[in-house]
């Protein structure tokens, strides 16, 4: 039904090699790779890293699908790493997202996030890669679709579209059939990770408060047997990104390596049983 890929940023600072067995090693189909300030392969250092990563990956049987980048200006560096993004052969990537800082104001925000996007919407073009936002809760312009789809009123969806977060949406209050609804061509891409909330006792207010943790697939609000029907209606056929984000209040579980590794293979294992289940249904 759907080819699944990781997002390893929870195992990014292995060497390649030794990234790329891990990640085969956990039945991954291909890898969604972080390139981005901070992470191994930088905006800057990408032209030159990203023709190596791939022939590894693919030496593994995993395919490059997509980049995780931060892309929001037309540079001269931007264009040098789309240049290479299109000769390596991805042709889907994540752009830069927005935050709202707390004396900021949304509107101006706004205007400035359309001026950006339509701005990189010519290199996108120039170069054959399809940029996308995703969606993300918290104090974010693009806190669900709605949001994301005022964000890009004026660009074409064959260049520039979302990439869509039904487990952020859990939190931000967007029904999957309406995200998916709203959505239409702006349908970039897919990731999946799963929030649950969960409550704690404010010693200054005297009141529950509630956060969110993040859980396994299974264990989490993200319905994924409901979304996966909710996109194959949609005509999404391209890979779903699982994202290894496991952590509560005080734990980061995705800072160490063998307990994400376990976690994340059976977020694997349940994603191919309920898409085995869809087909089962269908036949």
């Amino acid at each position: 039904m759907y080819e699944l890929i990781a997002f390893c940023k929870w195992c990014q600072e292995l060497s390649v090699p030794e990234l790329a067995a891990n990640i085969k090693n956990l039945g991954f189909d291909g890898v969604d790779l972080p390139c981005r300030p901070n992470a191994p392969v930088t905006h800057q250092t990408g032209p030159d890293k990203l023709p190596e990563v791939k022939r590894i990956f693919s030496d593994h049987g995993l395919k490059l699908e997509r980049l995780v980048t931060a892309l929001k200006e037309t540079n001269e560096e931007t264009e040098r790493l789309l240049d290479t993004i299109n000769a390596i052969g991805v042709k889907k990537i994540r752009i830069g997202g927005y935050q709202v800082p707390a004396t900021a104001d949304p509107l101006q925000l706004l205007e400035e996030a359309r001026r950006n996007l339509a701005g990189l919407q010519p290199l996108l073009e120039k170069h054959g890669v399809m940029g996308a936002i995703q969606n993300h809760s918290g104090n974010t312009l693009d806190v669900n679709i709605s949001s994301c789809l005022l964000m890009l009123q004026n660009c074409d969806p064959k260049w520039v579209g979302v990439q869509y977060d039904p487990g952020h949406l859990t939190l931000s209050g967007e029904p999957i059939s309406l995200a998916v609804g709203f959505l239409g061509d702006y349908l970039h891409s897919v990731n999946f990770k799963s929030p649950r909330q969960e409550y704690f006792a404010d010693l200054k207010t005297g009141q529950l408060a509630f956060k969110p943790i993040w859980v396994p697939l299974k264990d989490g609000l993200l319905d994924a047997a409901k979304v996966l029907p909710a996109l194959e209606r949609a005509g999404y056929t391209d890979p779903i990104s699982i994202h290894a984000e496991y952590r509560s209040f005080f734990h980061l579980v995705e800072h160490h390596l063998e307990p994400t590794n376990a976690l994340v293979a059976e977020d694997v294992k349940y994603v191919r049983r309920l898409m085995q289940e869809i087909n089962h249904r269908r036949d």
